[in-house]
């Protein structure tokens, strides 16, 4: 049995590894970058009658499944025109990439394209490097309409979409159905509650069906995503999307529940703390080897998760997948993932170049590719209606439930998620604060107030430091 879970844990490193985790980490220095001082207007026309394709480098971050996929699309457009040429370059993991374009920006070679992760965008605006997307989609009567409209909003700062949205994903439950029949529970209705998670993971542990109900990390991905849900804002200035956000509204009723929440279910052993979870798929391993029923994880390793389960190597494991669970709310999960940023310092050539690969991207055709290929969801409303993913769904309904669950949450500030410069700083001092809280017996007002004071501070360094 040891010498299983041993190979099996190899089997999901090698699978899971590559899978983003439920979300990035970010580089801690947000310098401006010696960029210019404003953001440069819509380049148009300049690709007509040109002698020769324009070439362009694309910086991303994808692998395994989906960078197999990234490439089929390059080479697919590449091919399919002779006005531009694209050369992707992988860059590492979303944290190494948006490191070296930082760094790059102080004196190095950029890209013309490049794929930055979510928690970045305040810190790309303030960097003066990108040209936002809102000015070409004005001056070209782009249509947005068949977009998701919370995929839009997530990028939108101060009225203006910044980047064009590309990979998207959101955090879902992962549970084992063997698990949920064994403890009388009904496998095709995961809890979508808190009050239902702790009832199953009662339940669960009761009956013996797994050694704890659910599998928890030190993550402040919780309190992010449950604030949306709830429909409360996470910083002031309406979640910095009117203006920079000057503090944390998260030691509130609402926080406090959460953490006493969480603080209870690792207590009284109906959960299991994993740690900081630095791979991303440690709580995975617990679902599979049968310490956990139940996980929150991101959308985006959903082909490795169930690649992996289905593969023989985990008899007891039939894995289910469901919105993630929260507090009852008026919101929704919020948008995670990457999009893609034009750079302002290429020539007006390239960043026209850049702008038509992007939205060649964004078209629903290859928006379908992508889905049934990597897993992320399809930002196009009409790409659901293609063959390729209405087969995949029909195969395979678990690939559906990211796509249905952002299409169901609220499109406002709250459900957006918050904008700040000092993004991983404030994500340091909410898992600091589940750290002194799990394993130190920090209670959970404390430790939430705690994580007000380190996340405020950490907050008003950036903006004095960055200047607008």
């Amino acid at each position: 049995m040891v010498g299983a879970v041993r190979l099996g844990r190899r089997r999901l490193l090698t699978l899971f590894l590559a899978a983003p985790a439920l979300a990035a980490c970010g580089d801690k220095r947000a310098e401006r970058g010696p960029g210019p001082a404003g953001q440069a207007a819509c380049p148009s026309g300049l690709l007509a009658g040109r002698a020769g394709p324009v070439e362009i480098t694309f910086w991303h971050s994808m692998t395994a499944a989906a960078e197999e996929t990234l490439t089929r699309l390059v080479n697919q457009f590449n091919a399919a025109q002779d006005r531009v040429r694209v050369r992707a370059v992988f860059q590492g993991s979303y944290a190494d990439l948006r490191n070296k374009y930082l760094t790059a920006l102080r004196g190095g070679e950029l890209p013309d394209l490049a794929q930055i992760e979510d928690t970045a965008t305040q810190v790309l605006i303030d960097s003066g490097s990108v040209v936002a997307a809102q000015d070409c989609i004005d001056a070209e009567h782009y249509s947005l309409a068949d977009h998701i409209e919370r995929v839009v909003a997530y990028w939108t700062v101060r009225g203006k979409l910044w980047p064009m949205p590309f990979n998207v994903s959101a955090p879902v439950l992962y549970y084992n159905k063997t698990a949920f029949r064994r403890a009388g529970l009904n496998p095709d209705r995961p809890p979508v509650t808190l009050e239902e998670v702790r009832e199953a993971s009662q339940r669960i542990v009761a009956a013996g069906a797994a050694r704890h109900g659910m599998a928890v990390d030190l993550s402040f991905a919780y309190l992010e995503h449950w604030f949306g849900m709830a429909g409360e804002p996470f910083v002031d200035q309406n979640n910095g999307r009117d203006a920079r956000a000057t503090r944390v509204l998260f030691n509130n009723d609402l926080g406090r529940r959460c953490f006493t929440w969480l603080k209870q279910m690792v207590d009284e052993r109906l959960a299991v703390n994993v740690g900081r979870n630095i791979s991303g798929i440690d709580d995975l391993l617990a679902v599979a080897t049968g310490d956990a029923a139940m996980t929150v994880g991101t959308s985006a390793a959903l082909r490795a998760v169930l690649s992996t389960l289905e593969s023989g190597q985990f008899p007891d494991i039939a894995p289910g997948v469901g919105p993630m669970p929260g507090p009852r709310g008026p919101g929704g999960v919020l948008v995670g993932g990457a999009a893609l940023w034009i750079v302002a310092r290429s020539a007006p050539e390239k960043q026209e170049a850049a702008r038509m690969f992007a939205r060649w991207l964004n078209e629903p055709e290859q928006q379908a590719t992508w889905h049934a290929g990597s897993g992320y969801i399809p930002l196009r409303k009409s790409a659901v209606q293609l063959p390729a993913v209405q087969a995949l769904w029909a195969q395979q309904p678990a690939f559906r439930v990211a796509y249905d669950q952002l299409l169901a949450g609220k499109s406002d500030a709250a459900s957006a998620g918050p904008v700040l410069g000092a993004y991983a700083e404030v994500r340091e001092a909410i898992t600091r604060a589940e750290e002194r809280m799990w394993l130190q017996g920090v209670a959970p007002e404390v430790a939430l107030r705690e994580a007000e004071q380190q996340a405020n501070q950490a907050i008003q360094d950036y903006n004095r430091r960055v200047r607008p």
